[in-house]
């Protein structure tokens, strides 16, 4: 018995952990708001995790699947140029490169999932910088044949007023101190990983919104019967840079939040009106408070909280015009796109 068990110990050890594989989906839509030095850092910390748990014998040589949204003529040109930043990548992954024209956010992340071979799919943004022990620890809770999905931990990079104000007022904890926060955290998907055989037949719903179809899979997923198991798996995301920025994501978010109440709850107008304002009143408060609350944390002096707290406020107060004007008729259900002018989001 003993012989046996000792066997099968060296056979995890060299097929990887109890065979199970896994692919990486990156998604090379927010690429178009970040610089190269940026995408080449966020490219090079993945291939620092693979090669982590790879050389380690914790698992098998992952695929890696990047997907971008131009015309197929621009996949050759966009793997000669990816190979020549981080060439690493290649060596520590099987790097696969697809088209998705025309896709949006997460209709590219369908298209990464649906080439996926491994028995997991993870998916990280081409926007965000993971840290040491991020891959680990979203493949670890996996390991039990019952998770089927497995939630990290995204914060907002911040190093100036805007980016501050940005990471306290927006929809991601902080890096430190924010557990309360984290541990309601919806499903972040910029990192977070799936059991495939779930997935394939759960793929992000469709939606005209910008950041509805995860919110939309997260309600499939619990009506299934499972949750995702949150873990400490970090990643920082790039900050939004520029008023316009802040502008045009307010007023989304408001118009957002009424898809979403309509999907999940009611499509009642005298509803939606009521959910509009008595969010308006909630997130105020909720803004308002983590300002206070976390402003010095992230180094921002005390003269600048109260204008921070004006410019979170107007935030709020744009989300709800936004959500109020979407639930009264006043702005049709379009679909949503990044204009061109945000830059950084």
């Amino acid at each position: 018995m003993f012989f046996v068990a000792s066997c099968r110990t060296r056979c995890r050890a060299k097929h990887g952990a109890g065979n199970l594989t896994y692919s990486i989906v990156v998604e090379m839509e927010n690429a178009k708001s970040i610089n190269e030095d940026e995408i080449g850092v966020s490219f090079s910390a993945l291939a620092r995790e693979i090669e982590a748990v790879t050389t380690t014998g914790q698992y098998l040589k992952p695929e890696v699947i990047v997907v971008h949204s131009g015309p197929d003529t621009d996949t050759p040109l966009l793997r000669h140029r990816l190979t020549e930043i981080v060439p690493q990548l290649g060596m520590v992954a099987n790097t696969v490169f697809s088209a998705c024209t025309g896709g949006r956010y997460y209709e590219v992340k369908n298209a990464g999932a649906a080439l996926a071979k491994g028995d997991i799919v993870i998916f990280c943004d081409s926007d965000t910088v993971i840290e040491d022990g991020w891959l680990s620890a979203l493949l670890k809770p996996l390991q039990d044949p019952k998770t089927i999905a497995v939630n990290g931990y995204t914060y907002l990079g911040c190093d100036d007023f805007a980016s501050r104000t940005f990471a306290l007022l927006w929809f991601f904890p902080l890096r430190d101190g924010d557990r309360r926060f984290a541990s309601k955290r919806a499903m972040n998907a910029n990192n977070c990983a799936f059991r495939r055989s779930w997935l394939a037949g759960h793929p992000f719903p469709a939606s005209n919104g910008f950041k509805v179809s995860c919110t939309l899979l997260t309600s499939q997923l619990r009506a299934s019967g499972h949750d995702f198991v949150r873990v400490d798996a970090r990643a920082s995301h790039y900050p939004p840079r520029g008023w316009r920025f802040f502008f045009w994501r307010a007023l989304v978010t408001g118009r957002d939040a009424d898809r979403k109440y309509v999907a999940l709850a009611s499509p009642s107008q005298a509803a939606r009106v009521l959910k509009a304002t008595r969010r308006w009143f909630s997130t105020s408060w909720k803004v308002g408070g983590r300002i206070l609350t976390h402003a010095t944390r992230l180094g921002m002096p005390a003269w600048q909280i109260p204008f921070a707290l004006i410019v979170g406020l107007a935030f709020c107060a744009l989300v709800f015009c936004a959500q109020a004007a979407m639930a009264l008729g006043l702005v049709r259900d379009e679909v949503e796109n990044v204009p061109l002018y945000v830059g950084h989001s």
